[in-house]
């Protein structure tokens, strides 16, 4: 969401702050200082058009961030040390608040209990090492009815191991879960292709609503994580050490899957849609095909090399008196300074 400071980087550079078409119609990639170049239909929807009432609050709150002090970022260096170094020099020079990373922030697992472990890690107790794709996309992501049945399938086509956590599909709002806005009483699994749920028993476990998803990706049956691409979610895949499929829905998490997919990341498998193909139906084909590649394949092998590399050095971040703690204590001293200056 800190893409319309932008603006500002670009009067330092002497560019334009207009543009003669729509973001999502720009014929060249953006390029921001220490980022991966980003398509205009990358950005956040709003800015993809200016006639969207959110438009002009959007380049307002971007300004606005140039209020601040600093940003504390949920973030470590070996994820974005490109970005993070960018705008470490646009601060020096004054163009930007200073940035802390001081991530990896995400929750921890719970403590194992026979007596209180979810269904589900039983049933994963049981599968073999590195076997498991999970699959969520997170606790408001939504896939519309058709996507929901090609999905199904392609699941099932792959002939890989699945858990699979299922919301009620959504044919007008892709973020129709967040903040339960999609609430119903129908059971989520009601909407699965027939005879789809006796299929699968066996390689694969439908789990409604929930799941316990750290404690997922931290179990030795995991393999691979097919997401929504959330931060959140992001970061406690980089902290298991699971590689992903990418699934953009809403949000940023479009240009969390570029970065993620990146040569730069290459934690993530994903193809960025043919021009004019946002939003179609991704067919069970190359649902399966994709499983597959991760699971199994040259790429997939890659990212979960990858992804081992990025849970070594979020390990190295938040160790006492590693990059995290260094990055709080300046935090915690330019607030403290702060409130002396105020007689606080």
């Amino acid at each position: 969401m800190l893409c319309p400071a932008a603006l500002a980087v670009g009067k330092e550079m002497g560019l334009p702050g207009t543009t003669t078409c729509e973001c999502r119609d720009l014929p060249e990639p953006v390029l921001l200082p220490g980022c991966v170049p980003l398509h205009g239909a990358d950005l956040l929807e709003p800015l993809q058009n200016r006639s969207d009432p959110v438009y002009q609050l959007m380049i307002d709150l971007g300004r606005d961030y140039l209020l601040a002090e600093g940003f504390i970022v949920n973030t470590m260096d070996a994820l974005e040390h490109e970005t993070l170094l960018a705008f470490k020099e646009l601060s020096d020079k004054g163009a930007y608040p200073p940035a802390y990373a001081v991530g990896p922030f995400t929750r921890r697992r719970s403590a194992d209990s026979d007596e209180v472990k979810h269904s589900c890690l039983r049933w994963l107790d049981n599968q073999p090492d590195g076997s498991v794709l999970y699959v969520s996309f997170g606790s408001g992501g939504t896939l519309s009815t058709v996507q929901t049945a090609e999905l199904a399938a392609g699941l099932e086509a792959s002939g890989q191991r699945f858990l699979w956590v299922v919301h009620h599909p959504n044919d007008k709002d892709s973020s129709a879960a967040y903040l339960g806005t999609a609430a119903t009483d129908a059971d989520p699994l009601s909407y699965l292709p027939d005879g789809f749920v006796e299929r699968i028993n066996g390689t694969g476990l439908l789990v409604p609503l929930w799941a316990p998803q750290v404690e997922i990706l931290n179990h030795v049956a995991v393999g691979g994580f097919m997401s929504h691409g959330g931060w959140n979610s992001t970061l406690e895949t980089v902290a298991a050490g699971v590689p992903m499929v990418a699934w953009p829905l809403y949000a940023e998490q479009r240009m969390n899957a570029v970065i993620l997919s990146s040569d730069r990341v290459g934690l993530a498998l994903w193809e960025r849609p043919p021009l004019g193909k946002d939003g179609a139906v991704v067919p069970r084909e190359e649902v399966a095909a994709l499983v597959r590649e991760l699971m199994e394949g040259e790429k997939g092998a890659a990212a979960r090399k990858k992804a081992g590399h990025l849970r070594d050095e979020a390990e190295i971040a938040s160790a006492p008196g590693g990059p995290q703690d260094r990055a709080l204590a300046v935090v915690a001293g330019m607030i403290s300074l702060h409130q002396k200056s105020h007689g606080e």
